[in-house]
């Protein structure tokens, strides 16, 4: 899951949503290994001999120094301790934050059970990351929890892009991954094309008014929320729950949002090489969206 917010015209803004992604995302979305770690005794986690199940876990920030980008970095094993100066840490905004935790497995590497909530500032925007636990994603209280977190951050601070997603990128929506772009391509005209839409998507004042102002979109019967945010900008969940959302869903979100939606057609099967020296496989995209180029609509 990601939500992208600009770090001006309001940075105080932007750091109170960073720090509250922060404090909500391990909570509600790390599940029952989140809660685990959170609960070790720090001389658990980390150890110096380390057999399959043991857990190594980090909480970090670093400071690019703006003439040579050295790193001016600060890590450390998790502890109430290191949480609080993580946090405190968090009230300017950093290069990189994160909170992570993998498992050691019978092949000696740091896989799953694990968690990540992370912040990576770049181009004045900031990206706030996080895993979802599977158990929390495929449990109605676990939307809910979901939403309501995407919620808390967006009414702090405007997101310019959310994605909800299966498998998503730490930067890049799955639209732009469809797309065969990078989420380097629109950072700069945040204001001109929507960088993704789904099961829940955001768009801005200005979009709105683009593709016909909140009445249009309420009447158009495809969303069954449509709100505005606190900081500016309208909450559009196209159905209650995330299994609800397919093709058809999103074809209709796309002839509703084609003003706004940079040009091309995604593609929902892409070649990917499944390891180095193996040929390229045909793979089916996980998260939905219409394969049409919205100039087909727009002209």
């Amino acid at each position: 899951m990601m939500v992208t917010v600009p770090v001006s015209p309001d940075r105080e803004r932007a750091v109170r949503a960073m720090r509250r992604w922060f404090e909500l995302c391990p909570p509600r979305l790390h599940g029952a290994f989140g809660a685990a770690v959170r609960a070790m005794p720090k001389a658990d986690l980390d150890p110096p001999v380390s057999p399959p199940g043991t857990v190594h876990n980090s909480v970090s920030t670093a400071v690019f120094d703006d003439l040579y980008r050295e790193p001016r970095e600060w890590m450390e094993t998790y502890s109430p301790g290191s949480w609080d100066e993580l946090l405190r840490r968090l009230g300017e905004v950093p290069d990189a934050a994160s909170f992570e935790a993998r498992t050691r497995d019978e092949q000696g590497r740091l896989y799953k059970p694990s968690f990540l909530v992370s912040a990576v500032s770049d181009e004045g925007y900031i990206d706030l990351v996080s895993t979802i636990d599977d158990a929390v994603a495929n449990d109605p209280g676990g939307e809910r929890a979901i939403l309501a977190t995407v919620r808390d951050v967006a009414d702090l601070a405007a997101p310019v892009a959310v994605a909800v997603a299966v498998r998503g990128s730490l930067t890049d929506t799955p639209l732009e991954v469809a797309l065969s772009r990078s989420s380097a391509d629109y950072r700069k005209r945040p204001g001109e094309v929507l960088r993704n839409y789904g099961w829940l998507t955001v768009v801005s004042d200005e979009m709105a008014e683009r593709v016909g102002g909140a009445d249009r979109l309420r009447a158009s019967g495809a969303f069954v929320e449509v709100e505005p945010l606190a900081a500016g900008g309208w909450w559009l969940l196209a159905t209650k729950t995330w299994d609800e959302y397919g093709p058809e869903q999103a074809n209709r979100l796309f002839e509703l949002l084609a003003p706004v939606l940079p040009p091309g057609r995604p593609e929902m099967t892409q070649w990917r090489f499944p390891a180095v020296g193996e040929p390229a496989v045909p793979v089916t995209l996980p998260n939905v969206v219409a394969e049409r180029d919205p100039r087909e609509i727009a002209g």
